[in-house]
């Protein structure tokens, strides 16, 4: 076994050569020994590295202060009755009074001998040298002639002119303290090694532990690399939900690079800390452009509660989310335009793994990349367990691609750990599409059904008011409402795209609004436009609605829908089509469609 590393802080000369002296004939002990008393001896501790030494030993009011700056253990070299008893003798052999002076270590032992031998001694008990400096002032008014004291003591004494007597630890004391350092270390070495072997297990995880306190101060970090800027204060946020919840896993972007961090609550001592795991994802990072995408239930919610649906429906909440207790998948079926996506948000952030991130996978866009990173990756949101998965715009893959990655995903029973949740488009007149009975057989889904806005039409003035309202907010408007006329207007739409429609009519009559009531004129004129982009095919035979045009207006129709259902997304509107992204261009740059198009729309 090793010697064990002893620092010694003496609070004199002779004690240090005393410890060094003692030392020397032990061979399981490496001594170094330094002059230092209180804070000053305090600092020398400081100046070595926590595991340059296993125990300090010091003494008196040095000790008390060493103990609250290191967490290691400090012994202190108490004052036997002996060493006082031979001081005593000493202070009576000159034939004066005398008073003793000290901290509780000194005086403790010193009134049980006078107790004992009936000592007739003034004993006064110090905290601080605040006390001891009222004591000595005191006996030197008194003319005290000489005073027994500890070495902070004594140094005070000389100020006041008194002349005073040093109590001095004697070998068997320093000699036992120095057995205890040893016998503490060796109580400490299975420990220690533990703690170290502990260390560097953690040091070999891919991932950064932090523990911090419940006030937010950090106790541990298994690497000493600092965290990267924007980190630390989502930490701070997610720090109350994780001790209130005791377990939090999240997916946070910062500065363009993806992290997981899983925070866990745990307790030791009788108080409570927060243990975050952080990842990072340099794959998740560079799938967010390939349709797969992870978000926390805050950002959710924050996304929802802002939406056209979060603002003007919040009675239906409840009447939804009903269907997020269920571990059953879920098949949010509905046409175009009423807010399944946002539908599939509202589940996750009030379903079983709200606490875990939800994956949004838009088939549309996964390309070959995002294709390869959804099957083939080890980060791919397909091997985890407890997270909730939307996947929309299936009928974007291929045949083969949709056949092996669902089949692939019952075989594994993946909707058994984790929470599915899948969107499909309804058009009037039709049903499902097949694939989209294929899944909800495969997976046993839950359907839930979304309204059409033409079947709640008394809604539209109640709607309209509230989203009005909203936008007056954002928009630095001042719009009181919609004309009588304006509003039958409304009510007598047919709103093929339904609630996003809805929403972008209202948004386009209230930026061009330039009075505090939107006009039926204006309204009028709106929806005329919006029919001309949603023409209604579905009241006449396809010959009827075909007869007349030429190729380049049915082109150009067909286009102008198809773009329209997929809010202008162009890889989308290709799929859908059944061509290429650059044919698609090039289809719609001959038709006009390019210069309709926004700069900074959807590409």
């Amino acid at each position: 076994m090793r010697p064990t590393k002893i620092l010694g802080i003496a609070p004199y000369e002779g004690m240090r050569s005393l410890m060094m002296q003692l030392a020397s004939s032990m061979t399981d002990v490496e001594l170094t020994a330094l002059v230092g008393d209180l804070e000053p001896g305090a600092a020398l501790v400081e100046q070595y590295p926590p595991d340059a030494f296993d125990v300090i030993i010091s003494r008196g009011g040095t000790a008390e202060i060493i103990r609250r700056k290191t967490h290691l253990p400090v012994v202190d070299i108490e004052l036997s009755i002996y060493d006082i008893l031979r001081s005593i003798r000493l202070a009576e052999s000159s034939n004066n009074r005398y008073a003793l002076v000290g901290f509780p270590a000194i005086t403790r032992n010193a009134f049980f001998l006078c107790d004992v031998l009936r000592y007739n001694i003034d004993l006064y008990t110090i905290h601080d040298e605040s006390e001891a400096r009222t004591v000595l002032r005191k006996l030197a008014a008194e003319k005290c002639p000489m005073v027994l004291c500890d070495m902070i003591t004594n140094s005070i004494a000389h100020e006041y002119g008194l002349p005073a007597l040093l109590i001095i630890s004697g070998s068997e004391s320093v000699e036992a303290a120095i057995r205890q350092a040893v016998n503490i270390n060796q109580l400490f070495l299975p420990l220690r090694a533990h703690s170290h072997l502990m260390e560097a297990l953690l040091r070999t995880r891919e991932d950064q532990l932090i523990v911090v306190d419940e006030g937010g101060q950090e106790v541990y970090r298994s690497s000493g690399a600092p965290l990267p800027t924007g980190l630390p204060s989502k930490l701070a946020d997610l720090l109350p939900s994780v001790l209130a919840e005791g377990k939090r896993h999240v997916a946070l972007s910062v500065k363009g690079q993806s992290y997981t961090i899983v925070g866990n609550a745990i307790s030791a001592d009788g108080k409570k800390y927060a243990v975050f795991s952080i990842q990072p994802h340099a794959a998740r990072s560079a799938m967010e452009r390939y349709g797969i995408r992870f978000l926390n239930k805050e950002e959710v919610f924050d996304r929802f509660f802002k939406s056209f649906y979060g603002i003007t429906q919040p009675d239906n909440i409840q009447h939804f989310t009903q269907f997020a207790h269920s571990l059953k998948p879920v098949m949010i079926v509905g046409e175009l335009g009423t807010g399944k996506d946002q539908m599939a948000r509202l589940l996750y952030g009030n379903g079983p793994f709200q606490n875990m991130p939800i994956c949004l996978i838009d088939c549309a866009l996964l390309q070959q990349k995002g294709w390869h990173y959804l099957i083939n990756h080890e980060d791919s949101p397909l091997t985890e367990s407890g997270i909730t998965v939307h996947f929309r715009n299936t009928r974007c893959l291929t045949d083969e691609q949709f056949l092996y990655l669902f089949s692939m995903l019952k075989d594994l029973h993946y909707h058994r750990r984790n929470q599915l949740i899948f969107t499909a488009s309804l058009t009037e007149g039709n049903g499902l599409s097949p694939r989209a009975q294929h899944l909800l057989s495969w997976f046993d889904c839950v359907t839930l059904h979304l309204p059409l806005l033409r079947t709640h039409r008394e809604d539209i003035p109640h709607l309209a008011s509230l989203y009005i309202s909203s936008l007056n907010m954002h928009n630095a408007k001042e719009i009181v409402g919609i004309d009588n006329e304006g509003l039958k207007l409304l009510q007598d739409y047919e709103w093929p795209d339904n609630y996003d429609q809805f929403k972008r009519v209202l948004q386009e009559l209230v930026l061009s609004a330039s009075s505090p009531y939107i006009h039926a004129e204006s309204v009028r004129a709106q929806l005329a436009q919006e029919r001309l982009m949603y023409p209604a095919v579905s009241t006449q035979s396809l010959a009827g609605f075909l007869e007349g045009k030429t190729l380049e207006e049915i082109d150009l129709m067909v286009m102008r829908h198809i773009l329209a259902q997929e809010h202008g997304n162009r890889t989308a509107a290709a799929a859908k089509l059944g061509i290429s992204r650059t044919s698609l261009w090039r289809m719609m740059q001959k038709c006009g469609l390019l210069e309709e198009s926004a700069p900074d729309g959807p590409k």
